[in-house]
């Protein structure tokens, strides 16, 4: 099972008027992470960027200022504009990630550093 969690990145502002009413600071684009996070080996993680940009067209029945925003209200804003279609598949390759990244935690690579930290691959036929 995996666990997810959102990182909010960058919110982009502009003043926008609509109607005659003037909107400052409002939120046109979201820049997200969408956290995977292993429920057996927590230390593997793997993650989905996304770019969001905010629909604005019912600004005037719904506008949140800037210094009202909440870290929640902008991970349900993002959620909301994923379909939940793209949210399944961008799903699906984490777990898939994850699930590989599972089945070689500790796996080490055959070789040598050298005194310039270069790694020299190391295989058997040579």
């Amino acid at each position: 099972m995996t666990t997810y969690n959102w990182t909010i990145d960058k919110l982009h502002t502009k003043d926008i008027t609509k109607n005659g009413t003037t909107y400052t600071d409002v939120i046109l684009r979201v820049e997200a992470t969408l956290i995977g996070t292993s429920a057996t080996i927590g230390s593997v993680t793997s993650t989905s960027g996304f770019d969001l940009d905010m629909n604005t067209d019912g600004i005037d029945n719904s506008f949140t200022t800037y210094s009202s925003v909440t870290e929640e209200n902008v991970k349900t804003w993002v959620e909301n504009r994923v379909s939940s279609e793209i949210m399944a598949n961008v799903k699906d390759g984490i777990e898939s990630n994850i699930d590989f990244q599972e089945k070689v935690h500790g796996a080490t690579p055959k070789g040598t550093t050298d005194a310039d930290g270069n790694f020299i691959a190391s295989f058997p036929w040579s």
